[in-house]
């Protein structure tokens, strides 16, 4: 089946990169399954994984699940070979650690289906504690349009994470940067949504699990991985001359208040003044 011929017309492709993600993959698959709207295929990328991982997947039989197994190449691979293999004429990522509501695919459906021209749908984003007991905070959007300009200036109006359900098909070349360690997902975005639109709806579509680890273990991968971005940003051409000045101003603030809140105050200088 190709993209977007009759029989996946409606299709929603979840792609989910897996790396030891034995504590809390079972719950992740279990999330999609429980989906009030049915029409998606999982594509699970088990990303050399060491751990029962691969076992805790074979448990799932549902046809609708896909495995696909590969040496360790980190995220950014995996989800490009997860992208290899998409049917559905819809796209959205959801993490091996974090779960989605039971109507994340057919809230965002229902705003493709209400407004035509929508390329992108997003929704409200609930943080957990590593249990899903604890409410640490809610994400809303805000914003509705061409979403380019606001994700480079990081505004936080219209993106968080990997949260967004996208229109995808044969045409669509965008793939993760597999050079960078951090923020992958932003440069996606930065690179997919150009002249696209952006809606979201008011209901839950995921729920992000805070485990204690995060990007702020690497500071230094952070650091690289921004610098790059900002490259990557000048070599795109969309941005405006402002845009790109925000953003270098935005990458020094940010890594020189991390530097500094790690106790590491000669590289929050050295962030802040290059």
């Amino acid at each position: 089946m190709a993209p977007n011929d009759p029989s996946t017309a409606r299709l929603v492709s979840i792609l989910m990169p897996a790396y030891n993600a034995e504590r809390y993959i079972e719950e992740a698959i279990r999330s999609v399954l429980a989906q009030t709207y049915t029409d998606w295929e999982l594509l699970i990328v088990n990303d050399g994984s060491t751990d029962r991982t691969p076992e805790l997947i074979a448990q799932f039989t549902d046809p609708r699940i896909r495995v696909i197994h590969k040496t360790n190449g980190g995220i950014g691979s995996a989800r490009n070979t997860g992208l290899r293999h998409v049917r559905g004429s819809f796209l959205c990522g959801l993490d091996a650690d974090d779960v989605m509501p039971p109507g994340s695919l057919a809230a965002r459906m229902a705003v493709f289906d209400a407004h035509p021209d929508t390329d992108i749908v997003d929704g409200q984003v609930v943080f957990t504690d590593a249990t899903l007991k604890k409410t640490l905070r809610l994400y809303h959007p805000s914003f509705e349009g061409d979403p380019f300009h606001e994700v480079v200036r990081l505004t936080g109006t219209c993106f968080m994470g990997f949260s967004w359900m996208v229109r995808w098909g044969p045409q669509e070349t965008t793939t993760f940067r597999e050079d960078i360690s951090h923020g992958e997902d932003l440069v996606f975005y930065l690179h997919y949504s150009p002249g696209k639109r952006y809606r979201y709806t008011s209901e839950p579509v995921l729920t992000y699990r805070r485990t204690g680890t995060s990007s702020m273990s690497d500071l230094d991968g952070l650091e690289r991985s921004y610098r790059k971005m900002e490259r990557l940003l000048r070599e795109q051409g969309v941005a405006t001359k402002e845009e790109m000045s925000y953003f270098h101003w935005r990458r020094k603030r940010i890594m020189a208040g991390s530097y500094w809140h790690a106790k590491r105050p000669f590289s929050a200088i050295r962030a802040y003044l290059f």
